[in-house]
């Protein structure tokens, strides 16, 4: 694992200053292609996301999986890590290799806030995955009955 990688695992935003001053690419990722951005949005480090973004880190850069930022930050339920990539413009579609969303990787984990926000900024509702799930039947797996019914009254009232 990289200095950098190591940095934002632990969340150690002065260190990433000093990396970065020294001209360590933002943008290097590890053997799967994980980011620091990707780890610290997982992690929720909102200051650290912020810096990365501030110095260049490409917001919807993607693991190996097609992992994203923010859909690392969707399902650890950081809402404002959430709301800080949406605003530096990340896909709030994007799809894994799986075909999973953002929308669905909160979903899965019962991340609410989360949820209501990605659907009031226009998430797809009716995107599937591979498998051909829904966010609906994700967060049904999950037996997180507050989302669905979110899911359910959101879906009915746009028709």
């Amino acid at each position: 694992m990289s200095s950098l990688m190591e940095a934002a695992q632990a969340g150690a935003l002065e260190t990433v200053k000093v990396l970065l001053a020294q001209g360590v690419d933002v943008n290097s990722g590890d053997a799967e292609g994980t980011t620091a951005m990707i780890v610290a949005a997982e992690e929720g480090y909102g200051d650290l996301v912020r810096l990365l973004l501030q110095k260049g880190a490409a917001v919807n850069a993607a693991d190996q999986d097609g992992w994203t930022a923010l859909m690392a930050a969707a399902a650890s339920g950081h809402l404002d890590i959430v709301k800080q990539l949406l605003t530096a413009q990340a896909d709030i579609n994007a799809r894994t290799n799986f075909g999973l969303t953002p929308l669905m990787s909160a979903a899965a984990q019962g991340q609410l806030a989360v949820i209501q926000y990605l659907i009031e900024q226009g998430a797809d509702l009716t995107a599937r995955d591979n498998n051909n799930w829904t966010a609906l039947i994700w967060a049904a797996e999950g037996h997180h009955q507050a989302v669905i019914d979110l899911l359910k009254q959101t879906r009915q009232s746009k028709g």
